[in-house]
């Protein structure tokens, strides 16, 4: 099955790993499972949260990603081939359906610049540590891998380790649109 469920859950489990604990994520969040921030019950993860089964992290997984598929389909108002949503969905998993809510990504996308959307998600590797943004490797590695699903480059799964595109497409307008949402997110900090 290549629905963006089954994509998007490829790439949580790919660029997250199976935590059975809780633990504190790179970006300072306590997590469990494939990445989850929340219990199917909708609780916060803590460091007193029980251990999971890999049965049940996978379960919340797809539990999860079902609830922001109808959120993203709810802010999304073009058609998006499987992997399109798939790549924009693990993205969501990842930064939370805020962070798409606002994002010049959707305004791109809902406009129908299809490429220059995409692009944005490269954008997105960056986490707040100590009052300050940083990229991690990690985050970049996996933005890479969203955007060849994206673009239709590979049809779902792509290698943590896979090398990334060595000069993504941009445009003069692109390259604005990028500038403006880095300092965007420089002036929120």
């Amino acid at each position: 099955m290549n629905d963006s469920i089954s994509i998007a859950a490829g790439l949580a489990r790919e660029y997250e790993g199976l935590r059975l604990k809780p633990y504190i994520c790179p970006a300072g969040y306590w997590t469990i499972g494939y990445g989850n921030r929340c219990l199917a019950n909708g609780s916060a993860v803590t460091c007193l949260t029980p251990a999971i089964t890999a049965v049940q992290a996978e379960a919340l997984l797809m539990l999860t990603l079902a609830g922001l598929r109808y959120k993203l389909r709810q802010l999304v108002h073009v058609a998006l081939t499987p992997n399109k949503e798939g790549a924009l969905l693990d993205w969501q998993f990842n930064l939370g359906t805020s962070a798409i809510a606002g994002s010049t990504l959707l305004r791109l996308l809902n406009s129908g610049q299809d490429i220059a959307a995409g692009e944005q998600l490269l954008l997105w590797d960056h986490a707040h540590r100590d009052g300050h943004l940083i990229t991690l490797p990690g985050l970049t590695a996996r933005r890479h891998a969203e955007w060849l699903i994206y673009t239709g480059a590979t049809s779902g799964h792509v290698p943590a380790a896979s090398p990334s595109p060595s000069t993504p497409p941009t445009t003069t307008t692109t390259d604005q649109l990028n500038r403006n949402e880095l300092a965007r997110v420089k002036a929120n900090v």
